[in-house]
Formats: structure tokens, C-alpha cells, sequence
């Protein structure tokens, strides 16, 4: 693992970031832009991405994904024990301790996870990263909108079933089926799912950098507990799954997806739920945008710390 493609990875994404950011400043891009993109990055040119990685891939034991499924299931289950745990800490607000235990459990793992785990681990890594993330999906319209809806808010939270089958969810259980049974898809089909998803990476940083120029900066910035958020979001975290990983003897390769996508910045899904059901959204919004800043910094000393 190169360190320095690492660092450039980085500041790559960090340039597109910002360029977002100028974007919405400038007008180009504003929040109902920004929702429209979400939803097909979500629901079309990830999944594409997905399809195209399982093509790619040139696993000979197709079933060793199982496990791989069930080890994210066990991870999230982890990640909700251990953010309500940590919620409880002295340092975090009593009346703030669903949306820190929900954005400790759920990490950016899509719009900035795959564009880094890509640059680092290659095609193959889309995929294997979709399957440990499967259970995301399932937990953040279950545990998040019940957990997030005892903030204040008088509406009864529901766990929307109906939400769990979005198009992309879909699409990827499809994904799951193809790459089970190595059914193969047309060369035309396979290019143009690689040609859609390939737009992925770019367009999420844009969005991302976009969603966060509407979040409060200075605020978010002087906000100190904000910074200890993010020592148990961005390091922490991860550092816990690289021990758990390692203690188990896990393969390098699932290990790094694993670790990495844990050490990534607070999952915008959060703040949408939490403002579908009365969350704290300010909270939430300062966290994602300070979690989403230092990362540039924390990815690349994750990274080193995988190779050592």
C-alpha cells in the first residue's frame, strides 16, 4: 500500500470537494440539486459501480462472500454497541446521545468510502466493500429512525420496510445473485454499467462538498466537542476494527475495506432521518462537516497504520 498515491487520493478528493463547496456558493448547486444527485448516486451509478466491480471480479470460491456478509452483520452490531456506550461518556450531551450513538455506528461509507477504496484496492474492492456495508441499509432505517426519533420528536418513529427496498438495495441483491452464481452479462451491459459508474466517485465529492457549504463553518469549527466526536469516529473506531480483524486473523484484503470504510466521516443519512423525525440537526450537520474536513488528515494515517 503506497502511502504517497494515498495522500494524492486525498487531495484529489479534497479538490473536488471543495469545488463543490464553490459550487453551491455560486449557485450552480443548491439543496434541491443536491438531493436529485444523492438519489442517483444512490439509487443508479453506485449499484452500476457494484455491477461492473462484480464483473471484474475473478473470485474462484464465490461463496466465501458469505462469511464476508455475515462479518458485516456482526460489525454494525458492534458499531451500535459500542456508539451507545460511547454516547453515555461525560463529554457528550444526555439529550444528544441518539444522533452520537447513530453517527458513531454509520460512516460516509459510500460517497467518500468507495472512491478512496477504489483508489487503493482496485475495482474488486466496490464490491467486497458493498457486501461488509450490506447491513447499513437494514440498521439505518430500523435501529437510526427509532434511536433518532427519541430526540424530542412527538411523531412515533416507524421502521419503513419500504424504504429498506430503494432501487439501489434492489439492485445490489441482484449484484449478490449474479456474483453467486458467475451468471455472465453481455460485454454491452458490463461497459455501459462501467461507463455510468465510473462518474460515481467524482459526482459524490462534488455533492458532498456541496451539502457541507450549507452547513454552519465557524460554528462547526469552534465547536470543541466536535473534535472529540471525531477522535472516536475517524480513529477510535477504526483502530478498534483493526484489532478485532487482526485478532481473528482476517485477510488482509477484507481487513483494510473493513477498517477503512469505519474511518470515514459521519454518514449523511443520519442527518436526513434525524430531519424526517425531529433529530437534532444542527448537531448532527457540525459533525458531519468537521468529521468530513479531518478526514483528509486521518485516512492516509489509517491507511499507514494498515501497513504496519
Amino acid at each position: 500500500m503506497d502511502i504517497l498515491v494515498i495522500f494524492q487520493t486525498m487531495i484529489k478528493l479534497l479538490l473536488l470537494l471543495i469545488l463543490g463547496y464553490v459550487l453551491n456558493k455560486v449557485n450552480i448547486l443548491d439543496q434541491n440539486t443536491n438531493k436529485k444527485l444523492s438519489s442517483l448516486i444512490v439509487n443508479v451509478t453506485t449499484p452500476l459501480l457494484i455491477l461492473s466491480s462484480v464483473c471484474a471480479s475473478n473470485s474462484g470460491d464465490r461463496l466465501s462472500v458469505l462469511p464476508v456478509l455475515g462479518g458485516g452483520f456482526l460489525m454494525y452490531l458492534g458499531l451500535i454497541l459500542f456508539g451507545e456506550l460511547a454516547a453515555r461518556l461525560p463529554i457528550f450531551k444526555k439529550e444528544n446521545r441518539g444522533i452520537n450513538a447513530c453517527m458513531m455506528a454509520f460512516s460516509n461509507n459510500a460517497f467518500m468510502g468507495i472512491p478512496v477504496l477504489q483508489s487503493i484496492y482496485g475495482i474488486e474492492a466496490v464490491f467486497y466493500n458493498s457486501i461488509i456495508n450490506f447491513p447499513f441499509n437494514i440498521f439505518i432505517y430500523s435501529y437510526a429512525v427509532l434511536r433518532l426519533n427519541s430526540n424530542g420528536s412527538n411523531e412515533k418513529g416507524k421502521i419503513s420496510f419500504k424504504s429498506m427496498l430503494s432501487p439501489g438495495f434492489i439492485l445490489m441483491l441482484v449484484c449478490l445473485v449474479i456474483f453467486l452464481t458467475g451468471i455472465p452479462l453481455p460485454d454491452l451491459l458490463v461497459e455501459t454499467s462501467e461507463m455510468v459508474g465510473d462518474i460515481t466517485s467524482p459526482l459524490s465529492m462534488l455533492v458532498l462538498g456541496s451539502t457541507v457549504a450549507m452547513y454552519p463553518l465557524k460554528e462547526s469549527l469552534k465547536d470543541v466537542r466536535c473534535y472529540v466526536f471525531s477522535l472516536f469516529r475517524l480513529f477510535i473506531i477504526p483502530l478498534i476494527v483493526l484489532a478485532v480483524c487482526r485478532g481473528i486473523q482476517l485477510d488482509p484484503f477484507y481487513t483494510g475495506i473493513a477498517v477503512l470504510s469505519c474511518a470515514m466521516p459521519v454518514a449523511s443519512m443520519v442527518l436526513m432521518i434525524a430531519n424526517q423525525y425531529g433529530g437534532n440537526t444542527e448537531a448532527i450537520s457540525r459533525n458531519i462537516l468537521v468529521t468530513t474536513v479531518l478526514s483528509v488528515i486521518t485516512i492516509p494515517l489509517i491507511a499507514a497504520i494498515l501497513t504496519i
